[in-house]
């Protein structure tokens, strides 16, 4: 019995868990057997006695039968992809989070039969169908080109020539068949992983957090999975790093969200999810056992850092979000080591979850406008990548708008419902009576005391709002001249601040194609030799950032 059978049922005694992957295939089986653990029939008996029953009732490929939505159907014998589109996205948006705890394989010492080659066979490719949807989805949404897919016809041969063989362990047609199958999902690894060298964190992020409907935790699955098997890059890391952190948790009010497990059960988690990837280690243990649990505490003292924050301009000025993003950075290979994982997902939320609460704070005290104009050299991307999230200042602001005009909504509908209905009274003189002896009949100290409250309370908010404006520092702020720059056609304003280049574009930006942006880009950032500054920010009439380049680094986000 899968380990995670227990947790499944009391999410889905609790409706936290729609019907699962498992009870579909087991309603739906064909007899074919040997799914990986999130397809396959869930068995309550002997793994042993159930795969010779299932044999025994049922054959390989069975006539005058569809395969279902949820299983996996090989080429060329049964002509239906590994994955089919409905696997690949859940019904409920954001609901694939709850179901993390279904999809990690069991521990229990595993059996090297035919079962067991199996489900690690079609693991692997239904894994790299799903990178494959969800890169092609990137690259013609985001990136806006068309999506050179990998012709896997080879592989799901090989693999339904494996599946075929599997019962002869030993013999040779079982090694060749292994060996076609291994050959094959290494060519369609290596060839997912040259087009992955051209997708931005960005770009991945802003798919994975928009898809609607939302992926399923299956996707993310094979995400986490396909980067964790990759050889190491910083572009690699990050985006496991969101995709983990996605992964294990889940949204909840405003732009927040929740853990999925505490920091141990994380732990016991991606080690089991390692061992059924076969993932090795990018790290030697017994040299860093010690800077494993350095790191981890350090993730712990970072997100103690931003909740004791009293304001987000106390981050701000700390250059908070930069120092994470470095310290992700410096930390390389060791990233992955389960414990480090672990403490970074958590981390992830809690800062992920201060910065929506501070905005939120800055709110009560400011416009949008003002919050906009006052953060405006903040790098989107640097925050966005050292929280493992996207946390665009423009969404927070906007949800957080809407959550108070909700609440707002309520209270005036609750006190309309509370509200005393007031009993009409005829006649002119006697609604006048009424109200002269009502007057006449309250206390005059107490009148007193609240006509000066109120006109105390009306003192304070005129000049709170018209009399006193809060000035946005400019000390060290530069202005530039349109006119001198390679942008002039497409910028509004533009500042120097701190070595840095801020251009507030205009909406024919929008028209550029990636690589006229790109290029644009470049030549501004060239200029800054001249000008005294080494890195470029653009931001577009949105208020988002549409563009950054520095030496090391160009990125373009389209729209």
């Amino acid at each position: 019995m899968n380990v995670f059978e227990d947790f499944v049922g009391e999410l889905q005694e609790e409706n936290l868990l729609e019907k699962t992957v498992i009870e579909t295939a087991k309603d739906n089986a064909t007899g074919f057997e040997g799914f990986d653990p999130a397809l396959a029939p869930k068995v309550d008996s002997d793994p042993d006695e159930a795969s010779e029953k299932q044999a025994a009732e049922a054959p390989l490929e069975p006539e005058g039968s569809a395969p279902a939505a949820n299983e996996i159907a090989l080429a060329p014998e049964v002509n239906a992809d590994v994955v089919e589109a409905e696997s690949l996205h859940s019904p409920i948006v954001d609901s694939y989070e709850s179901q993390v705890a279904e999809l990690a394989p069991p521990v229990k010492k595993p059996k090297y039969d035919k079962e067991f080659f199996q489900k690690r066979a079609v693991a692997e490719v239904s894994s790299l169908q799903m990178v494959e949807h969800v890169m092609t989805g990137v690259e013609r949404e985001y990136m806006k080109i068309l999506p050179k897919t990998f012709d896997d016809f080879n592989a799901k041969k090989a693999l339904n020539l494996f599946l075929h063989v599997v019962e002869k362990e030993n013999s040779t047609e079982h090694q060749e068949a292994e060996f076609a199958l291994m050959r094959e999902t290494e060519a369609w690894c290596s060839a997912l992983a040259e087009r992955d060298c051209h997708i931005q964190v960005s770009s991945l992020r802003q798919y994975c957090e928009n898809s609607r409907p939302a992926l399923s935790s299956q996707a993310l699955l094979g995400l986490a999975r396909f980067y964790r098997n990759l050889p190491y890059s910083e572009s690699v890391r990050a985006k496991f790093d969101f995709i983990i952190t996605r992964l294990f948790s889940r949204p909840t009010d405003g732009e927040k969200r929740t853990p999925l497990f505490d920091r141990a059960e994380s732990f016991e988690q991606i080690t089991k999810l390692y061992q059924e990837w076969s993932s090795i280690p990018l790290y030697t243990a017994d040299e860093d056992e010690s800077n494993v649990v350095f790191t981890s505490l350090s993730f712990d003292d970072l997100a103690i850092e931003a909740e004791n924050a009293s304001s987000f301009d106390q981050l701000v000025a700390s250059d908070f979000f930069s120092r994470l993003r470095l310290f992700k950075e410096s930390i390389s290979e060791l990233f992955f080591a389960p414990s480090v994982t672990a403490a970074a997902i958590e981390a992830n939320i809690r800062i992920g979850n201060v910065y929506v609460s501070l905005i939120g704070r800055e709110r009560k005290k400011m416009d949008d406008e003002s919050i906009h104009l006052k953060y405006f050299d903040l790098n989107a991307l640097d925050v966005s990548e050292a929280a493992g999230r996207t946390l665009d200042l423009g969404k927070v602001l906007q949800t957080s708008s809407d959550a108070e005009q909700a609440v707002r909504e309520q209270e005036l509908e609750a006190a309309q419902n509370t509200a005393t209905p007031t009993t009409p009274v005829t006649g002119t003189s006697s609604r006048f009576s009424r109200i002269k002896e009502n007057a006449f009949s309250v206390n005059k100290w107490f009148l007193g005391v609240a006509i000066v409250l109120i006109a105390a309370s009306i003192g304070v908010y005129i000049w709170g709002n018209y009399l006193v404006i809060e000035k946005v520092p400019t000390t060290g702020v530069r202005v530039v001249d349109v006119e001198t720059t390679s942008l002039k056609e497409h910028l509004k304003t533009a500042r120097i601040s701190s070595e840095t280049f801020y251009g507030l574009l205009l909406p024919s930006w929008d028209s550029l194609s990636r690589e006229r942006r790109q290029e644009l880009l470049q030549k501004v950032l060239q200029e800054g030799a001249e000008k005294g500054y080494t890195q470029v920010n653009l931001i577009d009439k949105d208020g988002k950032v549409a563009g950054y380049a520095s030496a090391t680094r160009l990125d373009v986000i389209m729209p």
